[in-house]
């Protein structure tokens, strides 16, 4: 622990186990908390005190940082095996397909004037968009709420590290509330807001794909954005995910801005892989829930 942090501390004069400096100084590493003021971090500090749900959190994100880091170790290995598996011909099509794409683009974006072209090259420059997780928050996933948020915290980290906006949308059958953290840096206000959130009732998929689809309109600058979204794994409008509709506004947002969907389930009995064709990658949480 940082000697600032340990001053912090004992400023508040606050008894702390070697368990709970534990968890302070994951939640300080993932959530960039020294970039905050001194009043804000002795507000966070109290919070972590006042606090159960968050200092749960961080038990559960602990234990389960093991477990992500072998799966990002593996997962270079396994996608390449994919890739060979999908075949040489599959990978040059979508290569050329992306490549006669972005040619049109920058056919339709060039402008002369006399006899000068100007042609917007910088439009193209390969930036990463947002990070968009979707939380659901119903009377079903009331009981892996904590496990949930706690597997949130490390995008904090990697939207900090890699420059992105990192939005955190709770949903039920609608959409009530949304929290944008910009560039990944923390708003402990929203934090907070975020933490305390709880819905009830059942999960609709359709509204918040929308709401989605929303956002990224709103960061066309930005490409290649990550969706990760948390369900119990039925949601009631389950069929319309396979309807023509659906199926033409989830292929326009992986086409226009390249968004990458990956879904973690509570159950894989309740998992109906069909209503998410969708999905690039699928995680269950039942070893982590048991």
């Amino acid at each position: 622990m940082s000697d600032a942090l340990q001053a912090l501390i004992e400023k508040l004069d606050i008894e702390i186990t070697l368990e709970q400096r534990n968890y302070l100084r994951f939640l300080y590493e993932h959530l960039h908390l020294e970039e905050l003021s001194d009043k804000e971090q002795q507000y966070f500090i109290d919070y972590f005190f006042k606090s159960e749900p968050l200092r749960n959190m961080a038990a559960f994100a602990l234990e389960l940082a093991d477990i992500m880091q072998e799966m990002q170790e593996n997962m270079p290995a396994i996608e390449q095996a994919e890739r060979l598996a999908n075949g040489r011909e599959q990978r040059l099509y979508y290569e050329r397909k992306w490549a006669e794409r972005r040619r049109q683009q920058l056919k339709q974006q060039i402008t002369k004037n006399n006899n000068v072209l100007y042609v917007p090259f910088h439009y193209h420059k390969k930036e990463p968009g947002p990070i968009i997780i979707c939380l659901e928050q119903t009377t079903g996933m009331a009981a892996y709420s904590e496990l949930c948020k706690s597997m949130i915290l490390p995008w904090f980290m990697n939207a900090h590290h890699e420059g992105r906006d990192l939005y955190i949308v709770p949903y039920d059958r609608q959409i009530h509330v949304h929290y944008r953290f910009e560039n990944g840096h923390l708003n402990v206000a929203d934090f907070k807001s975020f933490i305390e959130y709880k819905a009830s009732g059942e999960a609709a998929m359709l509204p918040v794909l929308q709401f989605v689809k929303a956002l990224l309109q709103e960061n066309q600058q930005g490409t290649e954005a990550d969706i990760i979204l948390f369900t119990e794994g039925a949601p009631v409008d389950g069929q319309h995910l396979v309807s023509k509709q659906a199926k033409m506004m989830l292929e326009e947002m992986t086409q226009k801005y390249h968004a990458e969907f990956l879904v973690i389930a509570m159950h894989e009995e309740h998992f109906n892989k069909q209503q998410f064709w969708f999905a690039h990658k699928a995680f269950f949480a039942d070893n982590a829930i048991q």
